[in-house]
């Protein structure tokens, strides 16, 4: 007589978190061929509305087997536009300063943005936020300080699109929150890559680069790439919880840096390792107490 496989709750544990992993390698990959395409000349905004087609093309089979034009319905148009327009603000500012900062720099003064989302939230859903985690938002912000370092002989104004770029992705993840209730996830990537790839055609006139072949084989890889980083995180969370998922986003300074030093002999100085500790270290101090906090018996204080 056989038994059913009775999952073990650490074995899918230790499964999420490699596939959390694989995900934020993929995505550091993409930013390596964003880097790369910007290396070769070509401007942000064209690398972002190549990327945009390419997603669409790729997305487009599975909205055709999944209702056609229909998928495209919103209850919230105006939270997708404003979705669209903040993960295309995003992309074109990330890699604009790719064009001038090592990876690595660039990924750390990014990961911000979970703070930047705490005070959107505040305004926009209503969310009450305790003085423990107003410490950690100043205290993160006092990381990308250090490594932006304005006003000192090593500041370079172009960390300002890292930190643009870090806006407009709070911005997507705040109207996320508010159509997600209503709207399918087929729906959102859907509309949010036909509103960044509007947006990118109306300034396409003034940056248009005729690409290569080896171009286009980029901006496809970067599309497959994104796609796969997406996959790779749903899966992730089916088999582990946000809660434990969360710390390893953080290793995407680690596949930066790496990826970097291999391609650009980019290190990043000490300064930029210390405000990257501080980012991170507030980071996982917000997850550790959201995680306590969830604690049935937990003493709360505000």
């Amino acid at each position: 007589m056989t038994h059913p496989h009775i999952p073990d709750p650490a074995e899918n544990s230790m499964r999420g978190i490699m596939l959390m992993l694989a995900a934020f390698v993929t995505f550091s990959c993409m930013d390596t061929v964003s880097k790369l395409l910007g290396s070769m000349g070509y401007p942000a905004v064209f690398i972002t509305w190549g990327r945009l087609l390419s997603q669409i093309v790729l997305l487009m089979p599975i909205v055709i087997m999944q209702g056609g034009i229909s998928v495209l319905k919103t209850h919230h148009p105006g939270g997708q536009f404003l979705r669209g327009l903040g993960m295309l603000a995003a992309g074109v500012f990330f890699i604009s300063g790719l064009h001038f900062l090592p990876l690595a720099t660039m990924t750390s003064i990014n990961f911000v943005g979970p703070f930047i989302v705490t005070m959107l939230s505040i305004i926009f859903l209503k969310e009450k936020v305790g003085k423990h985690r107003w410490l950690a938002i100043l205290v993160g912000f006092a990381g990308a300080l250090v490594i932006i370092r304005p006003g000192g002989a090593s500041f370079q104004w172009a960390s300002l699109f890292a930190v643009g770029g870090a806006c407009g992705w709070s911005v997507a993840v705040i109207t996320t929150r508010l159509v997600q209730k209503d709207d399918s996830t087929l729906t959102t990537l859907m509309l949010t890559a036909i509103v960044g790839f509007l947006g990118c055609s109306l300034m396409l006139p003034f940056f248009w680069t005729t690409p290569t072949p080896a171009a286009v084989g980029l901006l496809i890889a970067m599309s497959i790439g994104g796609t796969a980083g997406q996959f790779l995180m749903i899966r992730a969370l089916r088999y582990a919880g946000a809660s434990v998922l969360a710390p390893f986003a953080y290793s995407q300074i680690i596949w930066s840096t790496a990826l970097g030093y291999i391609f650009w002999r980019e290190f990043p100085d000490q300064w930029t390792w210390v405000g990257a500790a501080i980012i991170v270290a507030c980071g996982l101090y917000v997850w550790y107490r959201e995680r306590m906090l969830s604690r049935p018996g937990y003493l709360k204080t505000p």
